[in-house]
Parts: structure tokens; sequence; C-alpha cells
């Protein structure tokens, strides 16, 4: 009987509370608690800067997307640039590397063009207005209009040239090519962009 009594006791007795365990959390220089891995605890305005902006660094207002777009447009027409005076056709703009383009390039430079010639005519005919005899105005102007005929010549000859090449290479293309081969005619050999590729050859 009295082993009875002791097990009804021991039913009885609630065992005592324990405290749960406290863990220190570490404290930064600044008296705030730090987050984990010992990186300190944002503050509200880093919070609300980092929700703005997002997650992968959006930009937070309109004014700000347009000033990165503008950054990479500008980024990207220097590259583009760049690519031109090295000749790399896989970077030029998108114009410049169509193959009807590549190949009135390559016909303009691979002959000796009267465009370059005629720009110093011109430079010639304007030192000889400075000249006061009449008869050196005369020839000036001689030379000036011969100059400039030829030029006509020349790239009346040349832009039929590229016109047959183009349509004989790539039948049925609607890439104007003439105006653009004969600007670029004109142009001296070191001014052409994008850089010539070929070299200039007589006949």
């Amino acid at each position: 009987m009295p082993s009875i009594n002791l097990k009804k006791r021991s039913r009885d007795v609630e065992p005592e509370p324990t405290e749960p365990d406290v863990v220190d959390e570490p404290v930064g220089a600044d008296g705030r608690t730090t987050a984990k891995k010992g990186r300190p605890t944002p503050k509200r305005s880093q919070a609300r800067a980092t929700r703005s902006t997002g997650t992968f660094g959006a930009p937070a207002t309109t004014k700000e997307a347009r000033a990165r777009d503008r950054s990479a447009r500008r980024t990207l027409v220097q590259e583009q640039r760049a690519a031109m005076r090295a000749g790399d056709l896989s970077k030029m703009p998108p114009g410049e590397r169509v193959p009807e383009r590549v190949l009135a390039r390559d016909i303009v430079d691979s002959r000796y063009n009267v465009g370059p010639v005629f720009l110093v005519v011109i430079v010639v005919f304007y030192l000889g207005s400075f000249f006061p005899s009449a008869a050196a105005h005369k020839v000036v102007l001689y030379v000036m209009l011969l100059g400039l005929f030829a030029m006509i010549a020349d790239s009346f000859y040349l832009s039929q040239k590229v016109a047959r090449a183009v349509a004989e290479a790539y039948p049925g293309s609607q890439v104007k090519v003439k105006m653009y081969a004969v600007r670029r005619a004109i142009a001296p050999r070191r001014f052409r962009m994008p850089k010539a590729r070929v070299s200039p050859r007589s006949g």
C-alpha cells in the first residue's frame, strides 16, 4: 500500500519549467544587431532603396532608364566607329554589313578614282583666285572645269559598273549602291569609312 501512494505523489508533482536557451546575437560596432553571416542590419532607407531599384539593379525612375539607354547607345556607336576604322566587318553597323555594300566598297577601293584628284583641283582653284593675273585665272578655271567633267564621267562609269556587279552577284537585290559608291569614290582613300580592305590596281 505505501508503494501505491508514492506513485500517486510522483504523478501529482509537476516538473519545474525550464527557461529557453538564449542565443546572444552579435552586435556591430554601432550597437545594432547583425544579421546572418555577420552582416549589419540594413537601415530603413537602404532597404527602401533596395526595394525601389529591384533585385537585378533595374532603374528606379524613368529618368535613370533614359540615362542608361543614352549611355548604352553612345557605347554602341563608339564600338561601331572603332570597328569601321579597323575594318572589322562583324562589329560594323548593320547597314555596312550588307553584302551588296561590301561588294561596292571593294570595287571602289580596287581602282584609282578621279574624285580625290578633283579635290586637289578645287584647292588649286581657290589658291589661284588670289593671283592678280587674268591669264592665271583663266588657266585655273579651265583646269577646274576639266576636273569637274572628268569626275562626273568617272562617277557615272563607276556607278554603272557597281550596279552591274551587284545585279550579277545578288539578283533581285533592292539595295541602292550607285550613290553609295560615288560618295566613297570622291573621298580620299585614307578617310574612307569603313576602312578599305583591298588595294587599288591599275586597269
